[in-house]
């Protein structure tokens, strides 16, 4: 009963936590403190930070960054939170043994992230309802895959917040996450 009650005290926190976060952004009352980082390092720290959910799902986690990749101006915890909301939902939708891709790259004046997984996708017709907040493509199998529902609302205001893209897709075996964050030096980058 004990571990019972700390599991929903945990997840009640959790949820808590994110309503507080999205009634900030909702209220443009965050505090977004933009700082120069390495989003290739901060990509790297999320997946460490993440390894034993997929340990326990045996998937295999490729972490491609390609040369080049300038420093980003963000705020570095909501970049962090995005980050960690796509590649948990990417572990939770993604069968035993599935494959996840997580590309850095940059284009233009900005960075950006794409997580790629070959989990169990999203129908199309729910594709632009799924950063509405607790919006669950399955809902029979919500209490399966846990959550609240919020975090990919997270993504989208944290997204706005920044002024630059997202989005998601289905792709060949899977779905595909992405957003841009702006370089530290873009104004000295043409296009």
């Amino acid at each position: 009963f004990l571990n019972v009650i700390s599991s929903e005290a945990v997840r009640m926190t959790k949820l808590v936590n994110d309503l507080l976060t999205l009634s900030k952004y909702d209220n443009k009352k965050t505090n977004t403190e933009k700082t120069e980082f390495d989003l290739g390092e901060l990509v790297k720290q999320a997946q460490e930070n993440l390894q034993i959910e997929m340990d326990k799902k045996h998937q295999k986690v490729e972490c491609f960054v390609t040369a080049n990749v300038p420093n980003v101006y963000a705020d570095r915890d909501g970049i962090e939170r995005v980050v960690l909301n796509i590649l948990s939902n990417s572990i939770k939708y993604t069968g035993e043994g599935g494959t996840i891709k997580i590309y850095v790259g940059f284009v233009y004046n900005d960075a950006y992230i794409k997580v790629i997984d070959n989990g169990i996708g999203i129908p199309e017709e729910d594709l632009n309802k799924i950063f509405e907040r607790f919006y669950r493509v399955d809902k029979a199998r919500t209490r399966e895959y846990g959550g609240s529902g919020i975090g990919l609302s997270i993504v989208e205001a944290t997204m706005k917040a920044h002024g630059k893209d997202y989005g998601v897709a289905n792709v060949e075996g899977g779905v595909e996450f992405y957003f841009d964050v702006e370089s530290a030096d873009s104004e000295s980058v043409q296009c």
